[in-house]
């Protein structure tokens, strides 16, 4: 009896050795399965910028806008001088640029004359030379050309101008003022000067 009493409690110990060791060799359970789960990836976008509004456009009117193709009216007043007399004179005149010919047409009249007329029905064929690159707030501009006065002969028109912008207009940058000083050269017995400052009106060719 002490022998199988002996071999009992042997084999108990070793079954309780042998349970003990499988204990520690499993792994520890998860405490619990939120614990476990991954976290959401964060976005890796990045925000959407703020939309803005564009910037109002800026309206710069150019001088020459209107000195392309245009019509227009000019008047002014000044002096006839010739060696015969010195009259004081004015005249006024509208033209217009005739296509595909680049030149400004221009019929008016004008005068008292110096020598020969008291007024004098004219015609006149200019050309514009551009003396600076237009700044949007003037331009200068040369004059040159041929004028036919009716009651006193031919003659040689020059004299420089002032292109200026139309203000106040940013839907319509077509029309501008135009100021210019110009010298009718009359090639009659005797020569004589027709010196005018004059005030335009130039207005862009739509049709």
């Amino acid at each position: 009896m002490k022998t199988l009493g002996s071999i009992s409690l042997v084999t108990a110990i070793v079954l309780f050795a042998g349970f003990a060791a499988a204990q520690t060799a499993q792994p520890p359970e998860a405490s619990s399965p939120a614990s476990q789960a991954p976290a959401p990836a964060q976005s890796a976008l990045p925000d959407a910028p703020t939309p803005q509004n564009p910037p109002p456009a800026v309206y710069r009117p150019k001088a020459n806008d209107s000195y392309y193709f245009h019509v227009g009216v000019l008047c002014g007043a000044g002096a006839s001088t010739s060696p015969a007399a010195t009259k004081p004179s004015t005249g006024c005149g509208v033209g217009m640029v005739l296509l595909p010919v680049p030149v400004f047409v221009e019929v008016g009249v004008m005068g008292p004359q110096a020598n020969r007329s008291n007024v004098s029905a004219y015609i006149s064929v200019d050309e514009s030379i551009n003396l600076a690159k237009s700044t949007g707030k003037y331009l200068p501009i040369a004059l040159i050309g041929y004028s036919r006065l009716f009651e006193t002969g031919n003659a040689l028109d020059y004299g420089l101008a002032l292109a200026l912008p139309r203000p106040g207009k940013p839907k319509d940058p077509s029309s501008s003022l135009r100021i210019e000083l110009r010298d009718y050269c009359t090639f009659a017995n005797p020569v004589q000067h027709n010196v005018q400052l004059r005030i335009g009106w130039m207005s862009l060719e739509t049709d």
